[in-house]
């Protein structure tokens, strides 16, 4: 039996190297998870270069800086140089899983040689989409719409009212979720009156629903067609669920969120009699299509808690605070990265500032950042994105 590698023809005192790369990723100080940003401290240290203080305290915070990324997670490749069936040399390298987002100095010292500088810093990625994590929910339902085609039976076109106010009910009875109900009010007069108070009178003295950032608002869809497509021996219908869905005071638009529901109702023939004894009993379709509302209702709240909570950021009196509170899941101590800002002398080549949140009040929070170096004024009016 020939043993590894007996089967290359070696020239003498020619050895024939295999290499093997192996990557693998482990976790250098603890459990690695992309959704997280962890708050880590780190020291680093440089050789005192005379004449060049500057030059000593950049490498230093270099080095601190890749020891903090290191701590968020790290990758080792490595590769074994491999002759005669025997491993010569080994060798691997360790890179950062994860970046610094943000970091400030908390101690400077120096010695003869040496300069050590300790910062604490947020590290992790990009992976924000991916929290997922419940939180409530504040939802404002306004006035939607009922769609019945003409070739649907008279029976089942009563019932779509019914229907209807059934999934007004899922959601308001859905848990984690705080909803508004103004199914008689039409968003487009809201959207006109905020930007306007004085639209109409009827805005004034009935007040205008006000929907705060991070808050969202919907107004659903419900129609109801013939499923020509299908040519089986039955009738079969479509109940359409589209959703129009608003984020924040701002009223932005999300993407439609539509869902089907499918059914036979009959044996689609000429014959009277033929669709009468066939006729499916209208019990069990309230029955199943509640079942399928309330399946909507969760897929669609689930796609909401994967959206990362963002609010606007205000600068006022010397204080930074942002019009998300309790109400909206925000919690003491999170953190909010606002992205795309230049700041000079910075040592990070993608520039974000770390804020963290504290006096959580209903809608509104203060915030303070972890570098203080940071001009609060230059954030004002920004977007801050919260991650877990």
């Amino acid at each position: 039996m020939l043993t590894p590698f007996k089967f290359l023809s070696f020239k003498p005192k020619v050895l024939l190297f295999f290499i093997l790369v192996l990557t693998v990723s482990v976790n250098a100080y603890g459990k690695q998870n992309d959704s997280k940003f962890r708050k880590v401290e780190a020291t680093g240290r440089a050789i005192l270069i005379d004449g060049n203080l500057e030059v000593s305290r950049k490498r230093a915070i270099e080095d601190a800086l890749y020891i903090a990324a290191l701590k968020g997670g790290a990758k080792v490749r490595g590769f074994s140089a491999i002759g005669a069936d025997t491993i010569i040399n080994e060798q691997s390298v360790v890179r950062a899983a994860s970046k610094v987002i943000d970091f400030k100095i908390i101690k400077e010292t120096q010695d003869k040689e040496f300069i050590s500088i300790k910062i604490s810093a947020i590290v992790g990625n990009n992976l924000l989409s991916q929290n997922c994590k419940i939180r409530p929910i504040n939802i404002s339902l306004f006035k939607g719409h009922i769609q019945v085609d003409t070739n649907v039976p008279s029976n089942l076109a009563r019932k779509m009212p019914m229907w209807f106010d059934n999934f007004y009910e899922i959601i308001t009875n859905s848990p984690n979720v705080a909803a508004l109900d103004y199914r008689t009010k039409s968003i487009e007069r809201v959207i006109k009156s905020q930007k306007n108070a004085t639209f109409n009178y009827t805005a004034l003295t009935n007040g205008i629903p006000y929907v705060q950032a991070g808050d969202y608002s919907l107004v659903p869809h419900l129609s109801l067609t013939k499923n020509n497509s299908e040519t089986g021996l039955y009738s079969n219908f479509i109940i359409k669920t589209t959703f129009k869905i608003y984020k924040g005071s701002s009223f932005k638009l999300l993407p439609l969120k539509n869902y089907n529901y499918s059914f036979n109702y009959n044996v689609d023939s000429k014959f009277q009699f033929l669709r009468n004894v066939s006729t499916l009993n209208t019990i069990e379709i309230d029955k199943s299509l509640k079942l399928h509302l309330g399946d909507v209702a969760k897929k669609f709240f689930k796609d909401l808690y994967c959206r990362p909570l963002e609010g606007k950021l205000s600068f006022i009196n010397s204080e930074l605070s942002v019009d998300l509170g309790y109400k909206q899941g925000l919690k003491e101590k999170q953190i909010g990265i606002v992205r795309g800002l230049k700041i000079k002398n910075s040592m990070l080549s993608d520039s974000s500032v770390i804020l963290h949140a504290e006096n959580i009040n209903e809608n509104k929070s203060k915030l303070l950042p972890l570098n203080d170096n940071i001009k609060l004024e230059s954030l004002h009016n920004l977007t801050i994105e919260f991650v877990e």
